[in-house]
C-alpha cells in the first residue's frame, strides 16, 4: 500500500506557514495534484430499505433506464458513526455524538475536533463563528448494476394492536394503519465510489476509511431491525494525479451494468478491467481485501503498532486543528 504515498500526504504535513503582510500564520496544507478512488459494490444481503419521504425506493433516470439510487448519505451515516466508535475504542478521539459535534466557550478545537472530523467533515459553532472542515473523503451516489425493476420487491403489513386486533383502544375505534414496505431484493448489487482529491488524506486517514467501511453492516431504513443487511466487497483503489470520470458510478454502469453478468467476482474484474489501465497505480480487490482483514486483525491486538498509529494521530489532529482555528 505504500504505492498511494504519492497521492497522500504525511501526518506531519497537514499544516503549513504563509507569511501575511505584517505576521506569518498557519492554515491547513495547500492543495497539491492527487486522486485516489476506493471502488466497492454494496450487495444486499437482507431486505434493505432506501427512500425519503415516500414510501418507493429512491431511484434516477438515465442511460434510458431508472436504477435504484442510494445518496451517500445512505452508507456515509452510519460509517461515519462507526467510525467515531473506533476512536473511542483506541481513545483517539469520538467526544462527541456524531451530529451533535460542540465546541464549549473558552475550549479549543481539537477537544471537539479529530481523524473524524478530517474523513469525514464537521462543523461546529465556536462563539459568534462556525468553524467548517470539508470532508478529504467524497461518498458518490450508490447506483444498482440492475434497473430498479429487477431489485425492489414490496410488502403488505398492518400496525394491529399486541391483541392481533385492528382496534384502536385510545381512539375507540378500527385503526386504518394499513401500509406497503418497499425493499431493495437481497442478491441486489449497487457500485458506489469513496474518492480523496487534493491531495488532503493523510494515509491513517485511509485505513481508518478501509476500517469504518469494513465489511458488513446495518445500514438504516425499517428493515434494519433485522440486523446487518448489507456485505461490502471492495473492487480496487485506483489512483493518478487527476480524477478519471470513468469512475463515476454512472460511468460505470454504462460500461458494465444492465447485462448478463451480475456476480461479485466477474462485475469486479470487469470494473477492474476498465479502470486500471486509466490509472498510473492500481490496487486490486484481492489486495484490498486483504488489507483491511489484516487492519482488522491489528485492531484486535491491544497496545498494538495500529493503536499506537492512532495515539501519535490524535497527538497531530491537535497540532493541525489548533493551529488552523487558533489565534
Amino acid at each position: 500500500m505504500e504505492r498511494l504515498n504519492a497521492y497522500l500526504p504525511q501526518l506531519s504535513e497537514l499544516l503549513e506557514e504563509s507569511q501575511g503582510d505584517k505576521n506569518s500564520y498557519l492554515h491547513p496544507k495547500r492543495k497539491n495534484l492527487g486522486s485516489v478512488s476506493v471502488v466497492v459494490l454494496r450487495e444486499a444481503i437482507a431486505p434493505l430499505v432506501i427512500r425519503n419521504a415516500e414510501q418507493e425506493i429512491t431511484d434516477i433516470e438515465f442511460n434510458n433506464e431508472t436504477y435504484v439510487r442510494a445518496v451517500p448519505n445512505k452508507f456515509k451515516y452510519p460509517e461515519r458513526g462507526r467510525a467515531l466508535q473506533i476512536l473511542r475504542a483506541m481513545n483517539a478521539g469520538g467526544r462527541y455524538p456524531q451530529n451533535r459535534t460542540a465546541i464549549p466557550k473558552g475550549s479549543k478545537a481539537s477537544e471537539s475536533f479529530d481523524l473524524n472530523t478530517l474523513v469525514f467533515g464537521d462543523s461546529a459553532n465556536h462563539d459568534s463563528k462556525v468553524l467548517p472542515v470539508r470532508a478529504a473523503v467524497n461518498y458518490s451516489d450508490a447506483l444498482s448494476l440492475k434497473p430498479k425493476y429487477f431489485c425492489v420487491g414490496e410488502s403488505f403489513h398492518n400496525r394491529g394492536f399486541e391483541d392481533g386486533t385492528l382496534w384502536d383502544s385510545d381512539a375507540k375505534k378500527n385503526t386504518d394503519n394499513l401500509f406497503s414496505r418497499h425493499f431493495i431484493n437481497p442478491g441486489t448489487l449497487l457500485v458506489q465510489v469513496l474518492s480523496t482529491r487534493g491531495k488532503l488524506l493523510p494515509p491513517i486517514g485511509l485505513q481508518h476509511l478501509l476500517l469504518s467501511v469494513g465489511l458488513a453492516g446495518s445500514y438504516g431504513g425499517q428493515t434494519a431491525v433485522t440486523g446487518i443487511n448489507v456485505r461490502t466487497h471492495f473492487v480496487g483503489i485506483y489512483a493518478d494525479l487527476f480524477e478519471k470520470p470513468e469512475t463515476s458510478p454512472y460511468e460505470l454502469i454504462k460500461a458494465v451494468g444492465g447485462g448478463e453478468v451480475s456476480d461479485v467476482t466477474s462485475l469486479s474484474r470487469a470494473i477492474d478491467e476498465r479502470l486500471a489501465p486509466l490509472h498510473k497505480t492500481s490496487i486490486p480487490a484481492a489486495d484490498v481485501q486483504a488489507w483491511v482483514e489484516s487492519l482488522i486483525q491489528e485492531f484486535n491486538i491491544p497496545g498494538g503498532a495500529l493503536e499506537q498509529a492512532y495515539r501519535d494521530t490524535a497527538t497531530a489532529m491537535v497540532t493541525l486543528f489548533d493551529g488552523w482555528f487558533g489565534k
